[in-house]
């Protein structure tokens, strides 16, 4: 039975992999999915919230008065025990998901609360703060609820002050948009609908917005509807919304996913998918990624230099002719000459000065030793400017490090993407400022052994065709 027990815990959904999330592992977080529909879980304290359709553990929930089971929102902590979030917010109707702001001190939720007059109660927005003691008080409304339509799935940004949710306001473009309104002077302005950039005929719902910027969300509007609601994701740049990218296996199947949630440096995270029974239910992203620790910029190799004798005060080209000699055997001329030196190593310069009445070279004593080598580090090959939509190839062959026994390389690309290999490509979907840094993972002696990194980066620009 302990066998069996540790088998079901520790099941893990193999998916096709593919470029991009191919370093993901999806595993099915069984401490929480009880096959009754659970989804949209984040982070909070030292566990998750979640909604489920069980309002106790073990018992199922009761239905609305159109026959649907009830969603409440739920706390997991690591130790184990799960209980409801906040108790004081259980009703008689579903409740959730949950957004928190990055300092988890203002919480945001769904909740269906009665509207007189409404065969069916709305689904609408509220707000809470949390005080030092870690209560949850001053609880508003969002002005903006609707009792002729539901307001769900809301997602908080980092600094609380944008909002993002999905509803089906009356002359939405499809059935669920996508919506976002902003916290300025005391209040939330009005929705604005992210329209057709991001917006379908379909539904979306289930908005996701990660700190660097990204909107993650669920469609089935998109991609033919070959894979029902799958996960998407896109960017504002300059007022304009981006054409949405589908995220590759194994985040989409041909399964329905509903809510994707990423750490700010996309190692980790949580999935919401019916991939492996007929309810809704939470997965668990991990990566094997190492950490890259202090990483510091690329330092340059510089070949070229102007080769200079500062105690030469006068020069008269009328008189004298000026050279430089370059380990005896290479002669360039002029008083200061531009050189690219062919490689790396150790050269003698020493000037040269012939006197043109005389018709002899002065006894000079100005000499100089430039040593040139190369910086311990591993290094990245890339243009400084990167066009959207065009693949680029990544190369760390001339990474540096003596005595270093390199096993693996391994580059994070700076928009929640990674590679690996000496050398790798990667296509930017959005321009920006982006910091590409390359990992090199030394080859452990034993098992046990935690491999050593040395890693550097280097920071691209990357711009709309055109530009």
């Amino acid at each position: 039975m302990k066998r069996a027990l540790l088998l079901i815990c520790s099941l893990i959904i193999l998916m096709p992999l593919a470029s991009g999330q191919d370093y993901y592992e999806v595993v099915k977080h069984t401490r929480i999915s009880t096959g009754r529909n659970e989804a949209a879980a984040v982070p909070f304290e030292d566990g998750l919230v979640y909604i489920t359709e069980s309002n106790s553990v073990g018992a199922s929930s009761p239905t609305d008065s159109e026959g649907r089971k009830l969603y409440t929102i739920f706390y997991w902590n690591k130790s184990g025990k799960i209980e409801q979030f906040r108790p004081e917010l259980v009703s008689k109707e579903h409740e959730g998901p949950v957004s928190f702001s990055g300092d988890f001190n203002i919480m945001v939720f769904s909740q269906q609360r009665p509207s007189p007059g409404n065969n069916v109660d709305p689904l609408g927005l509220y707000f809470a703060e949390r005080n030092e003691n870690g209560e949850w008080v001053n609880e508003k409304v969002f002005e903006f609820n609707d009792k002729d339509a539901w307001l769900f799935s809301p997602s908080l940004s980092y600094d609380g002050r944008t909002l993002y949710f999905s509803a089906n306001y009356v002359g939405g473009l499809g059935g669920f948009d996508i919506y976002r309104s902003e916290f300025k002077g005391g209040a939330w302005t009005k929705p604005e609908n992210l329209g057709p950039g991001v917006n379908s005929e379909g539904n979306e719902i289930y908005p996701f917005i990660h700190p660097m910027g990204r909107l993650y969300f669920s469609t089935n509007g998109r991609d033919n509807n070959t894979g029902g609601y799958d996960l998407f994701f896109t960017a504002e740049v300059g007022g304009k919304w981006y054409n949405p990218v589908k995220l590759e296996a194994p985040m989409n199947t041909l399964s329905d996913e509903y809510h994707v949630w990423f750490s700010e440096d996309f190692k980790e995270g949580y999935l919401t998918s019916n991939r492996s029974s007929r309810s809704k239910e939470i997965f668990e992203l991990r990566t094997d990624l190492p950490e890259f620790g202090d990483t510091k910029p690329v330092k340059k190799t510089y070949y070229k230099y102007r080769i200079i004798d500062p105690k030469l005060d006068t020069v008269d080209n009328t008189l004298f002719r000026y050279s430089w000699l370059i380990n005896d055997t290479l002669e360039l001329p002029g008083h200061e000459p531009i050189y690219e030196f062919p490689d790396t190593g150790t050269y003698r310069c020493a000037m040269r000065v012939f006197d043109i009445q005389l018709d002899a070279f002065l006894v000079q004593d100005t000499f100089k030793t430039l040593t040139i080598k190369l910086h311990e580090q591993a290094v990245i090959s890339c243009p400084d400017t990167i066009t959207v939509g065009n693949e680029v190839v990544f190369d760390g062959t001339k990474t540096y490090l003596p005595g270093f026994n390199d096993f693996k390389y391994i580059w994070e690309f700076g928009d929640g993407s990674f590679g690996e290999g000496r050398k790798t490509t990667h296509i930017y979907h959005y321009p920006g400022r982006y910091r590409v840094t390359l990992g090199v993972q030394e080859r452990p002696k034993n098992r046990r052994d935690i491999p050593a990194i040395r890693s550097n980066y280097k920071n691209v620009l990357v711009v709309d065709s055109g530009q």
